[in-house]
């Protein structure tokens, strides 16, 4: 950047004209650039520390709720934990999975976590705060697309704000449940989608890169293509979440002639190739997927499931909390709407429209979809939560440019005490919940595997359970016991496991969970147990040395050889 212009006369020699000034530009001193470079370093870095705070305070909330109970211990939850297990174990990576297979970025960010930790509990509460940190860098550089004429102040302060929306949502949610629309706090965790979702925020800027510049450059196109590929081969919810809004989005605006075709044309041509491919990629991966998504699909119970997601909007109005939950998601979908009317009447700048209607596209695309889709599941509507955090940086864009044509403008001095009030509070909330959150997370321990681990006394046993019950169990207790997941008959349930560990499996005991349903009484199946155990939430039944031990064997991993043939392993 160049400094201040000086005048400078220059005196011709002898008669002649009158001394002219010629300008001259004059680069500023090395001191003075490396000034501004650390000024710079210096408030992003106070940006990500604010986002660290507002990350903590979320886990810190999550942690100390019964919401814990869906970050560490839930069925699903532990998923990442077990393959990891699985792996330092060395067990042949058999896994049956569910259509998400969770290896794009899920996988690899775990297994980081799990180095630089010690339980299962403190590599996913790690985890967790990274995805929020990522979050806040995905919309800081939504930010710098959407506002390159503001401030560096403004454009992280914006962020920061974003990401207390989301913080915000986390802190009206407690219930142990994934069916509820509790849907913020699911973030956290590592196996309800985050990796979709991230991957919709970076498609997000790089089309925002994209129309800023008026041009798909080559690395852009790549990244997106990759970006398009790699997320769909993992996770098919990338195409209805991501690529799908955003080749609508771009369409609808270039017919409008709001957009320029031939980047729009670009950037969508390279998701779809890029989503074609990623679908192309499931094809060798197919042994690891235990269901087709297309078996999610039931359009006969649209009616159904519109009323199931009324009831479960009742229900999360029934309390104080609920109802601040449920109105800052109204908040999202209302940026959404009113920055694209406002965008769309001042004729803004085209970033900015793009980033209010491609979230405005994303919600009612999720919306409609999973209610015509027949499909119960409400952490489908998790974008309903991320993709408005785009609009509501747009919106503080519009508003930024609105006032600066006032002539009531001022430099904004009250606006900066005002967010840096709120951030000095969020900082020392954040500190405040630091050392409880760091406690809670590295003392937490699982009591009903410290049961089993009491029972097995060493020794190295093999037993099974029903999914609920033995997922928790079989992540958190000694590497010397070793659980089994199979139905209420006996036979292995080829979901979320690794079909490798049921090979030449000799089990002996039979976990049974006090919530279990069991068609035939366990004693009526295997005969009387040699000893039954009891332990907080199960019982268990010790089956060496009866004949009841050569059945499970013989019907566990029996049934277990069958689907991996069937699955080609």
């Amino acid at each position: 950047m160049l400094g201040t212009l000086r005048c400078m006369p220059q005196t011709a020699p002898g008669p002649g004209p009158a001394p002219v000034s010629e300008p001259v530009a004059i680069a500023p001193a090395p001191a003075s650039r490396a000034r501004r470079r650390w000024s710079a370093v210096g408030r992003e870095a106070l940006g990500a520390v604010v986002a660290l705070a507002l990350s903590v305070i979320a886990l810190r909330h999550v942690v100390a709720t019964e919401r814990v109970a869906l970050l560490w211990y839930d069925g699903d939850s532990v998923l990442l934990p077990l393959v990891e297990r699985s792996i330092r174990l060395g067990q042949p990576f058999e896994w049956a999975m569910s259509p998400a297979l969770f290896f794009f970025p899920e996988l690899p960010v775990y297994l980081l976590c799990s180095l630089v930790t010690a339980t299962p509990q403190q590599a996913l509460a790690l985890n967790g705060v990274l995805v929020l940190l990522a979050v806040y860098a995905l919309v800081r550089a939504a930010a710098d697309e959407l506002m390159p004429a503001a401030r560096r102040s403004a454009r992280i302060a914006v962020s920061a704000l974003a990401l207390g929306f989301v913080t915000a949502v986390v802190l009206t949610e407690s219930s142990a449940t994934a069916t509820s629309l509790e849907l913020g706090s699911l973030l956290l965790t590592t196996t309800y989608y985050y990796g979709a979702l991230l991957a919709m925020l970076g498609t997000a800027v790089l089309v925002l890169r994209t129309v800023r510049t008026g041009r798909a450059s080559v690395t852009v196109l790549v990244v997106t293509g990759l970006v398009a590929a790699c997320t769909t081969a993992s996770n098919p919810l990338y195409v209805p979440w991501s690529a799908g809004p955003v080749v609508v989005t771009l369409v609808l605006l270039a017919v409008a002639r709001r957009l320029p075709w031939r980047p729009a044309a670009w950037m969508s041509g390279v998701l779809v190739a890029g989503s074609v491919v990623g679908y192309l990629l499931r094809i060798p991966l197919a042994p690891f997927v235990s269901l087709d998504p297309s078996t999610y699909v039931h359009p006969e119970r649209a009616g159904a499931t519109l009323a199931f997601f009324a009831a479960l909007t009742d229900d999360r109005a029934g309390s104080a909390a609920g109802d601040v939950g449920l109105l800052l998601l109204f908040v999202g979908v209302v940026a959404s709407v009113g920055g694209t009317v406002w965008a769309w009447r001042v004729r803004t700048a085209r970033t900015v429209l793009v980033a209010t209607v491609l979230p405005l596209v994303t919600v009612v695309a999720v919306s409609v979809g999973v209610v015509v889709a027949g499909s119960e599941t409400p952490r489908y509507l998790e974008p309903v939560v991320t993709a408005p955090l785009l609009a509501l940086v747009a919106v503080g864009e519009l508003v930024r440019t609105a006032v600066r044509r006032t002539r009531v403008h001022r430099p904004g001095r009250g606006l900066r005490l005002t967010f840096a009030v709120a951030g000095t509070v969020v900082l020392v909330a954040g500190i405040a919940t630091a050392p409880g959150t760091i406690t809670a997370v590295a003392t937490a321990r699982y009591a009903p595997a410290a049961c089993l681990d009491r029972w097995a006394d060493g020794r190295q046993v093999t037993g099974v359970g029903q999914f609920w019950t033995v997922r928790p169990l079989a992540a958190y207790a000694s590497t010397d016991v070793e659980l089994l997941q199979v139905r209420d008959t006996f036979e292995t349930y080829p979901w979320l496991v690794d079909l490798g560990a049921y090979r030449d499996a000799r089990p002996t005991f039979v976990v049974i969970g006090a919530n279990d349903v069991w068609t035939t009484a366990v004693e009526d199946s295997l005969g009387r147990p040699a000893t039954i155990t009891h332990c907080t939430g199960f019982d268990v039944y010790d089956y060496a040395g009866t004949p009841g031990a050569e059945t499970l064997r013989r019907d566990v991993v029996g049934s277990a050889d069958r689907i991996r043939r069937d699955r080609g392993f």
